[in-house]
């Protein structure tokens, strides 16, 4: 962050964030949530970042922070008496609060803009606290991504391989011990945003991976237009261009495999190549139904 800015900037940031459509985009790991991330942030009514996990990680310690501050403010609440007026706690509507201003506070920094009128955000497991997401943000969007779970499982592999390779071979010595774990980490990300689809209809809109390899000019001009931003032709092509994988992975065309980058191959339909039939039943006995749901087949 700029040493230049004030609190006193945020807080007018804050204020010109309020007035634009904050969006949140999710999805399971290895979804393609970074590749819609930037192509959105290509887009020069919207500006997107990540990764801020806000509704996870952050909100669980300033949750906490405010509970231990509250057991404090509680015991000296006692000690004075009852002829004195007691401080109130930091309970629920307070963490809330401090949460939204937080939030706002970070999308300030970079979505302030008077020509931005869409503020995103990307963290993948804000899937998972929805509830959360609409009750500090009732008109917020969220873009969830969706990508068929055995890719994902893959896909996932390599990524920590190539993160953490021998702290990851001694969890996980093959990908057949990983597979049930990461089966059911995308499951665990399906089932929200499929309750989501149907409790937030027009707020949370899903996108498949593979539609933006299939299709991309289409499913991208139809999320602009979700958004109330510029979906001309021209203006799609160029978010596009700007991040195709042959930009993304230093000049390697969808398919050439580098599994030190963070944009390993760009494909769909890898698992068909990779994982075993025994594999594929595996998989299909913890995702099956939420697959079927996504709209894949076995």
């Amino acid at each position: 962050m700029n040493d230049a800015v004030r609190w006193q900037d945020i807080a007018r940031g804050v204020t010109r964030v309020e007035a634009k459509t904050v969006l949140f985009v999710t999805g399971a790991v290895k979804s393609g949530t970074t590749w819609t991330q930037l192509w959105l942030d290509r887009h020069p009514q919207i500006a997107c970042r990540g990764e801020g996990y806000f509704f996870n990680k952050f909100a669980g310690a300033l949750q906490t922070l405010c509970r231990e501050a509250s057991d404090m403010i509680e015991q000296q609440n006692q000690h004075k008496g009852e002829k004195l007026p007691e401080f109130p706690r930091m309970d629920l509507p307070v963490v809330q609060y401090l949460l939204r201003q937080s939030v706002l506070s970070c999308l300030s920094l970079y979505g302030g803009g008077d020509d931005i009128t869409v503020v995103g955000e990307k963290t993948p497991s804000t899937i998972l606290t929805l509830d959360t997401v609409f009750d500090l943000f009732p008109d917020a969007r969220v873009l969830n991504v969706v990508r068929d779970g055995r890719d994902v499982c893959i896909s996932a592999w390599h990524d920590n391989l190539r993160k953490a390779p021998d702290a990851f071979k001694q969890l996980y010595p093959t990908f057949g011990t990983f597979l049930p774990d990461i089966a059911q980490i995308w499951v665990n990300h399906q089932v929200p945003a499929l309750n989501a689809a149907e409790k937030w209809p027009g707020q949370l809109r899903q996108i498949q991976y593979e539609d933006l390899l299939t299709t991309p000019h289409e499913t991208v001009a139809a999320t602009f237009d979700w958004l109330g931003v510029d979906s001309g032709p021209d203006l799609v092509a160029a978010c596009l261009g700007a991040t195709d994988f042959r930009k993304l992975a230093d000049g390697r065309r969808p398919g050439e495999e580098d599994t030190d980058s963070f944009f390993r191959k760009g494909t769909a339909g890898q698992w068909r190549d990779v994982m075993t039939e025994e594999q594929q039943r595996v998989f299909w006995e913890i995702a099956g139904a939420a697959m079927t749901a996504q709209g894949y087949s076995r």
